[in-house]
């Protein structure tokens, strides 16, 4: 090989190791998050415990495994130090309690969540929430970051709230939420199997399965319970009937 060659070889390579440097340089760059800078400071277990705590919450969650990051949801500018500035704009503060705030969550959460902001969009709590700002929104359920959707007692105690004996408002819905409730986790348990057993056997059963439960899921936050109670009825007696059908066969063998 010439020296000629050789020294082409050479300013080749070194032109893109500089692209190399530089692209990483950019990616450091782009992965600097001052919000988690900020809010993973010990020093905010005592300053401002619940600050700590939405951190560790979001730690390990399923929003940041999804690359889902604080600016995502709560606005801000996630690149500035200064906390004046990186508040800027339409930072939305986890510790609010003025109702135009309230309004905007669906809308923040919804820019993911398509599915269930459609059918929230149709509900009472989502006219009231707009009327008065005093309505149901995703996080009176659901908490800032849990994705935990179905706990019965949490979504019971939620209900509760509002839906009481003192209130007179409806306070038979707390019941209707735990009976539809029920059924959904008892259905979810009864798909889980069925996903299993009848993935390579009879793929039709695990869509069919799967695509009722996902409709309810997202329909729940209707609150429609007349409706919901149908659907979560017939969602338990089809998942039911799967498992019993795959017992028979099991037994056969």
């Amino acid at each position: 090989m010439s020296a000629l060659i050789q020294k082409h070889m050479f300013v080749i390579k070194l032109f893109f190791f500089a692209l190399l440097c530089t692209g990483l340089a950019a990616a450091g760059a782009f992965a600097k998050n001052t919000c988690i800078d900020c809010h993973k400071d010990e020093n905010f277990r005592v300053q401002n415990r619940a600050l700590f705590d939405y951190y560790n919450i979001w730690k390990g969650s399923s929003h940041e495994l999804a690359g889902v990051m604080c600016e995502d949801c709560h606005g801000g500018n996630s690149l500035k130090t200064n906390k004046d500035s990186a508040h800027k704009g339409t930072f939305l503060s986890l510790t609010s309690i003025e109702k135009s705030t309230f309004k905007v969550i669906p809308q923040r959460c919804g820019a993911c969540h398509e599915a269930v902001l459609k059918n929230f969009v149709d509900s009472k709590h989502y006219t009231a929430l707009l009327n008065e700002g005093t309505g149901p929104h995703c996080a009176t359920c659901h908490g800032s970051m849990n994705s935990e959707v179905y706990y019965t007692p949490i979504v019971k105690r939620a209900c509760a709230e509002c839906h009481n004996e003192y209130t007179k408002n409806s306070p038979e819905v707390v019941g209707e939420a735990d009976k539809i409730l029920h059924r959904i986790n008892v259905s979810r348990v009864f798909r889980n199997w069925i996903n299993i057993h009848y993935s390579d056997r009879a793929p039709e059963r695990t869509e069919e399965i799967n695509g009722l439960y996902r409709d309810i899921t997202n329909s729940w936050h209707t609150f429609d319970f007349t409706k919901l109670d149908e659907k979560s009825e017939n969602l338990l007696n089809k998942s039911k009937s799967l498992v019993n059908k795959a017992m028979a066969e099991k037994r056969k063998k």
